[in-house]
């Protein structure tokens, strides 16, 4: 999640997005870049609530083992098996960041004049230097809190978590690539962030070839996440959802004319509306069906279908120009801007709190959780995450004089 949880990569994208042949122009595009802000922002509290949710057995079983349903008819069901559940997708949230990391870092790149050797020590610097810091203060509170086996814990808290912690197991989770991520656990999805980050140039030269035929790139992207998903392969199902989001970075021209036309016509709003709504139906889709029994033999394919609502979602947020405006608030730009430093910092609060509190009711500790991880999550922004932004950014320009002057050397 990073560049999509990364309020610098949007922001730096604004100042790229060409001009709209309706008129709205520069400003325009950054309204629109501004809703993409927004939606990172809500899916970061998504993922914080998500996680929040799985202090409870019921819902935890449901991932960890498949365990049984929770009761129909109990605020856990609801939250779980109906449209309520889009406030605790956490899994499908991730998929939007994603799509949302391959348009932001495909952008600038298809824009040309981009620095690539700026990049990649900029990159490695700017994710590397919070996920330390996130890593410490995880292995602070594994330290400070005992955590002893509760069996009436929930599956995600004993089985996900780490109880205990060394040297090794922190060297391990610093390992972007293919670390463990028990000390803190949305670091699985960092690790692709990384992946990606470094093979970017191969995905935008994929994207280039594609260019003429990307409705065949869609599909053959769409085809990866099912095959990675019904063979259980991670990087044949995360992988290419990123592609989608370069794709859709290489052909932002039909995406703005295609929003336009819709914005031209007599039903513009209800089409949006109705866009946005599917693009909702299809993220949890395969919660929805859940409620009607399993979807054991559909779970890959519903894994596709969550993935094209994500794209439609992001299109959605890029084409209507009435997202920027409840997207654009205060309170949701500050989701945006602390999003990446909450999503790593909230986990190991929320396990801390429960072993801390052993006899406190879960719904407190979930209530106490999310409270306690935005206020250190924007600390942890103030505080970590934006000097590493700096640093990157030096870090970037020296690379970049290096080279230059090697090379006026060796000329």
């Amino acid at each position: 999640m990073t560049a999509s949880l990364d309020s610098t990569a949007l922001s730096s994208t604004r100042s790229t997005v060409p001009a709209n042949r309706d008129g709205g122009g520069a400003a325009q595009g950054r309204g629109r870049l501004l809703a993409l802000d927004g939606l990172r922002g809500i899916a970061a509290l998504v993922v914080l609530f998500h996680h929040a949710l799985l202090l409870n057995p019921s819902i935890s079983s449901l991932y960890v083992d498949g365990g049984t349903a929770p009761e129909p008819g109990t605020a856990l069901w609801w939250l779980t098996y109906s449209p309520l559940k889009l406030t605790n997708a956490g899994h499908e949230a991730v998929m939007v960041f994603f799509v949302l990391s391959g348009f932001v870092l495909a952008l600038p790149v298809l824009r040309g004049g981009f620095d690539w050797v700026s990049y990649f020590p900029r990159r490695v610097v700017r994710l590397g230097l919070p996920v330390a810091g996130a890593v410490a203060f995880a292995a602070f509170l594994i330290a400070v809190v005992p955590r002893p086996s509760v069996e009436r814990f929930s599956p995600w808290v004993e089985e996900r978590t780490a109880k205990s912690v060394d040297w090794h197991g922190v060297l391990d989770a610093l390992n972007l690539f293919n670390g463990s991520y028990k000390l803190d656990n949305p670091l699985w999805s960092i690790q692709w962030e990384m992946i990606f980050s470094v093979t970017l140039p191969v995905f935008v030269v994929l994207a280039l070839a594609l260019r003429r035929w990307w409705p065949i790139g869609l599909v053959a992207a769409l085809a990866g996440v099912w095959v990675g998903a019904e063979t259980e392969t991670a990087a044949l199902e995360y992988l290419p959802v990123f592609l989608i989001g370069v794709l859709l970075a290489a052909k932002l021209d039909v995406l703005q004319r295609a929003a336009e036309r819709i914005a031209r016509a007599r039903w513009a709003a209800l089409a949006w509306t109705g866009l946005f709504a599917l693009a909702l139906v299809l993220l949890v889709l395969r919660w929805e069906l859940g409620a009607f029994g399993s979807i054991a033999p559909f779970a890959a394919a519903l894994k596709l279908v969550t993935v094209v609502g994500a794209a439609l979602l992001v299109f959605c947020c890029l084409g209507c120009r009435g997202a920027a405006r409840p997207l654009g608030t205060r309170p949701v730009q500050f989701l945006a801007r602390i999003s990446f430093s909450l999503y790593l910092v909230h986990v190991p609060i929320i396990v801390a709190l429960r072993f801390a509190l052993p006899e406190l009711p879960a719904h407190w500790i979930m209530v106490l959780g999310v409270l306690l991880s935005l206020l250190v999550g924007a600390l942890f922004h103030r505080f970590v995450e934006a000097p590493a932004h700096r640093a990157s950014g030096w870090v970037g320009r020296r690379s970049s004089a290096l080279v230059a002057g090697l090379a006026e050397r060796r000329a």
